[in-house]
């Protein structure tokens, strides 16, 4: 669950930014404090440099790599493991979209009550599907690979958000 909530937290942290980054500046800021900006989060220089894409490359070679994955084996193993991740990244939107839809329309206790019981729900599903996920992947790779693949995907989103948050 830890590994899920840190890639969920680096996905996040990462689009966060690099939206902060692409919107236009609607209050003032001072020219020089603009030019600094500008220096350390140019072409190049700053998080939004971040590509999906390579980081889904990249997340691939390590797990290969760390988990000792043949090639037939990565080739049946990803598309379950990103499957996996796609279905956690909806459960997680839902129950962000209750809370923002709770929290903004100043919702009575019952009400909230309700929408407790509905994340609550959702992270029931979400273990049911996870316990799913993790016994196809097994029959793929074994639990001993399966294990070191979850351990290598914990320790590629924890580096890279450090990278990120540097």
């Amino acid at each position: 669950m830890k590994m899920i909530i840190s890639l969920i937290g680096l996905f996040l942290c990462v689009s966060v930014q690099c939206m902060g980054t692409r919107v236009q500046q609607t209050t003032y800021v001072a020219p020089e404090v603009a030019q600094q900006a500008q220096r350390s989060h140019g072409p190049g220089k700053g998080p939004c440099d971040w590509k999906p894409e390579k980081f889904k490359k990249d997340l691939m070679a390590f797990i290969a790599r760390e988990a000792g994955f043949t090639e037939g084996e990565s080739r049946r193993f990803f598309p379950v493991f990103f499957e996996m991740h796609e279905s956690q990244r909806n459960i997680e939107r839902q129950k962000n979209r209750a809370f923002f839809n709770a929290a903004k329309q100043n919702m009575n206790e019952r009400d909230c009550q309700r929408v407790l019981n509905e994340v609550d729900q959702l992270d029931k599903k979400w273990m049911r599907m996870k316990a799913q996920y993790n016994s196809r992947m097994r029959k793929i790779v074994g639990a001993r690979k399966l294990v070191k693949a979850m351990d290598a995907d914990r320790r590629f989103s924890r580096r890279m958000f450090k990278k990120l948050t540097k």
